[in-house]
């Protein structure tokens, strides 16, 4: 029974409906057909929300260039404002939709944009990732201290002074050498640093760095000393790749045994000498960096050592020697020998080398 008296009723619901809608359409039909009508009557109100929905955008191709500094922690609604604060886009919607389609990994730093682009532009060159400015720091393996403050000076305008300044204070950085000095711990690498990077700024991040470094073994700065220092003198003994770990067999040999380590680099670096050989007075004289008179490893790093320096100290070669002498400073070709008379054989290479090209070897 029920049924048979609800069926009717939906279908005369219907026909009503359908009819509803044709005189919409042909409502609509007719004011559009009459627009100016419409628009005058509404007061201009189609425009309006056809402005609502238009998004206010720089047709390109762009002007000059500006720097945008975009702070750590900035997220997608950030950039967009300091795009807009920097006429780089005319609004921000004009970018931010693009940014959320798009989902560009956003970075701190300073970047330069064009000016007046659209935002679609704005949003391809933050995931192109190619217009970060930055003053590039190259700092080889096996600088010392002093002549790291003088690249850094000379590269990127950081005084010798402001750096020396936030190196005073060796405990409060974390570094415990005895000869109160950071010298090994300003780590040798290549930094891309923003533009007005202060001395503060740019200790902590080459310590950092080394921090990095040294995570891989499981140790921190206050605990590398020991390391710092055999690696520094490794890295100014080795010539060859290959040499580093050999270099390493010897001095963890002699420092097993008691023997002395008999560095000319160490040597030279106490009297600020660049020479590759050593002379009796220099290796008689009394300073805590002189193997030659002291037993064990110097009171500290004679230079920043590399990656491969420290790999090396702690991953000696297997093998029984205990010198080496580098025969051709050219070549780098470096003789490894277990006892003194294979060694002297030797250095007669390296001195006929020594005649053979004057002013090399002093």
């Amino acid at each position: 029974m029920d049924s048979e008296t609800d069926l009717p009723t939906r279908r005369s619901k219907q026909p009503r409906r359908l009819g509803g809608m044709v005189a919409v359409v042909i409502s609509l039909s007719v004011l559009v057909g009459a627009g100016v009508f419409v628009v005058n009557a509404v007061g201009g109100g189609i425009q309006q929300i056809v402005d609502r929905f238009t998004v206010a955008d720089y047709p390109g191709p762009g002007g000059d260039p500006v720097e945008v500094v975009i702070p750590a922690g900035a997220n997608g609604e950030d950039v967009a404002r300091l795009l807009v604060e920097a006429d780089v886009v005319q609004s921000f919607d004009a970018v931010y939709q693009p940014m959320l389609d798009l989902e560009p990994t956003i970075f701190p730093g300073t970047f330069s944009f064009p000016t007046q682009i659209p935002g679609i532009r704005a949003v391809e060159i933050i995931l192109e990732g190619d217009n970060r400015v930055f003053d590039q720091l190259r700092l080889r393996e096996g600088l010392t201290l002093t002549q790291t403050l003088n690249e850094i000076e000379s590269q990127v305008g950081i005084s010798v002074e402001e750096m020396q300044a936030e190196l005073v204070d060796l405990e409060a950085l974390g570094i415990d050498n005895p000869a109160n000095t950071a010298e090994g711990y300003l780590f040798p690498a290549t930094y891309q640093l923003d533009p007005g990077t202060t001395a503060t700024e740019l200790v902590q991040t080459m310590l950092r760095r080394l921090d990095q470094e040294l995570a891989q073994y499981d140790l921190d700065r206050s605990e590398a000393h020991e390391l710092l220092t055999l690696a520094s003198v490794i890295q100014l003994e080795a010539r060859q790749t290959q040499d580093f770990y050999k270099v390493s067999t010897v001095f963890n040999n002699r420092l097993d045994i008691d023997m002395p380590l008999q560095s000319d680099a160490t040597v030279n670096y106490a009297n600020r000498s660049e020479s590759v050989t050593t002379t009796d007075e220099e290796r008689a004289d009394d300073n805590p960096y002189n193997t030659y008179f002291y037993r064990g490893l110097p009171i500290g790093p004679i230079g920043n050592p590399g990656s491969l320096a420290i790999d090396a100290s702690l991953n000696p070669e297997a093998g029984d020697w205990l010198y080496f002498v580098t025969v051709d400073l050219d070549t780098g070709e470096t003789v490894f020998s277990e006892t003194l008379r294979q060694h002297e054989i030797a250095v007669l290479d390296f001195q006929a080398f020594c005649r053979a090209n004057p002013g090399r070897c002093g």
